[in-house]
């Protein structure tokens, strides 16, 4: 059974007005996906599917050309598999708000409703430690000690001994991770769909 938008009202369940929420509002909906029924309650998914202006002209007055737009067409949300971010309005959360792309032609960018930004990663608040300090040695075989000899007297040849000898403790560096790490950063998270007013 296919689970619907709704709300209690008493002892009995009703579907929710519609007068009581503004066109352009997104909403997430844990129900089954059918996009018929929820046409009929005043929502569509948000899939980011191109529609004709005069055909959703309440929607369009709403949201005009955010998400991208043509000369009779506007684009819905695409919000599937994605997050959604509070508009930064020069709060100066958001390090990146200049590079926030349109989503379609069309679209507004920076620090508008409908930009999307990329993926980036941040240094950790906490810094990580490797398991043993980065000062170390390295042992050189058969270097020459001052137990080496000249093979032959005045000769530039010379007598190598089989010990080994070791560099000095100084050898504080950094090594560049080339491996690990998965596809995407992100918080633990659970699937619903987003959907958009379209009428009230």
């Amino acid at each position: 059974m296919t689970a619907r938008l709704s709300a209690w009202k008493g002892d009995t369940m009703s579907t929710t007005s519609p007068s009581m929420v503004p066109i352009g509002t997104i909403a997430t909906f844990a129900g089954g996906l059918d996009t018929g029924w929820l046409k009929q309650q005043g929502w569509l998914y948000c899939d980011g599917s191109e529609v004709i202006k005069s055909d959703y002209a309440d929607l369009f007055f709403a949201i005009g050309g955010n998400y991208g737009s043509t000369r009779t067409t506007f684009f819905l949300p695409d919000l599937r598999a994605r997050f959604e971010r509070g508009v930064d309005a020069q709060a100066k959360r958001d390090p990146y708000v200049g590079d926030r792309q349109a989503a379609n032609s069309g679209g507004l960018t920076s620090d508008n409703p409908g930009s999307v930004e990329g993926c980036y990663t941040a240094r950790p608040g906490n810094a990580f430690t490797t398991a043993s300090g980065g000062a170390h040695s390295h042992g050189v075989p058969h270097m020459p000690t001052e137990n080496s000899a000249g093979a032959i007297a005045g000769s530039h040849y010379g007598i190598w001994n089989d010990n080994t000898s070791q560099t000095d403790a100084a050898g504080d560096h950094s090594h560049t991770i080339v491996t690990g790490g998965d596809m995407e950063t992100r918080p633990i998270n659970k699937y619903v769909y987003h959907v958009i007013k379209f009428q009230g």
